[in-house]
């Protein structure tokens, strides 16, 4: 029968096996019966219905009595069923207490051990979308300082990766100097910066006329990009990224001397000496 069928299945998601479940619902519905007689209802060997019988007494679901030849009587399907619905939950819960003991030892063992120099390594993207995705990675990982030296026109390209960087950076609120190189009026670099900055957000920037390294950025002294000769699909620059030390440091003092030399942008409405630092925002922007 089509209901029987279906009684079958639902037994099935308690832990039943479509054996054990046809001999349980004969016993539910003879309420008390024989071996002889669920064989003749469920179409099963007598001697498969004795090897089924202790699991489903096991499981609390049936009781046999003391005569001869035995009857098997079924407990009734609510207390039944509830008591396995109570034991599945009891193991659950050992189970996801067991995993969350793993959890805090793992944690624990993994944040006491020494921290391991990281190797340094140096990687190659080729593809916008890896350069996206290693991009956002990256400024996440950023907690103290932001670096980034970079020919004007790429700022001002809608769909360049530095424009991209640059405005998520300082959105995190982190320490950001941004160094132009620009050989026109340091104007025209106020205007830039004056389209790009978010709103609410500070960050300082200088611009100067030339610099013997250029289009790169610096995160925490940790990790530096490079922008290369090497082209996207989308004719952006390939990025060289690495955590090398030597090649940071280089970099580094490269900007220092740069940036000892450049001019502040000028916000608008205020005009600042050279060599001054000043924070950048558009409410002063639009003032």
């Amino acid at each position: 029968m089509v209901m029987e069928e279906d009684l079958v299945v639902k037994l099935e998601s308690f832990g039943f096996t479509v054996n054990q479940a046809k001999v349980y619902l004969c016993i539910i519905q003879s309420r008390k019966t024989s071996v002889g007689k669920i064989s003749k209802c469920t179409g099963l060997h007598r001697q498969d219905i004795y090897k089924l019988l202790p699991k489903l007494e096991k499981m609390g679901l049936i009781s046999k009595t003391i005569d001869k030849p035995f009857m098997i009587e079924a407990i009734p399907i609510e207390k039944a069923l509830e008591t396995l619905i109570l034991k599945e939950r009891e193991k659950s819960n050992k189970r996801i207490s067991h995993l969350e003991n793993n959890f805090k030892e793992m944690i624990n063992s993994i944040q006491k051990q020494p921290e391991r120099k990281e190797e340094t390594r140096f990687s190659l993207l080729t593809t916008d979308e890896a350069i996206r995705n290693s991009g956002s990675l990256a400024i996440k990982k950023i907690k103290n300082e932001y670096i980034m030296c970079i020919d004007l026109e790429n700022i001002q390209s809608p769909s360049s990766h530095f424009r991209d960087f640059l405005q998520t950076v300082v959105r995190t609120k982190t320490k950001t100097r941004l160094l132009i190189i620009n050989k026109e009026a340091n104007e025209i670099a106020r205007q830039t910066i004056d389209k790009l900055a978010p709103i609410d957000v500070e960050f300082t920037s200088k611009s100067i006329d030339k610099a013997s390294c250029k289009n790169y950025q610096i995160i925490d002294s940790k990790e530096i990009w490079i922008a290369t000769q090497q082209k996207t699909e989308a004719g952006h620059p390939s990025m060289l990224c690495t955590n090398d030390q030597n090649l940071i440091s280089v970099y580094k003092e490269n900007f220092k001397r740069s940036w000892t030399k450049a001019k502040t942008t000028m916000t608008a409405g205020l005009a600042v000496s050279s060599l001054a630092f000043i924070s950048l925002s558009l409410i002063e922007m639009l003032a």
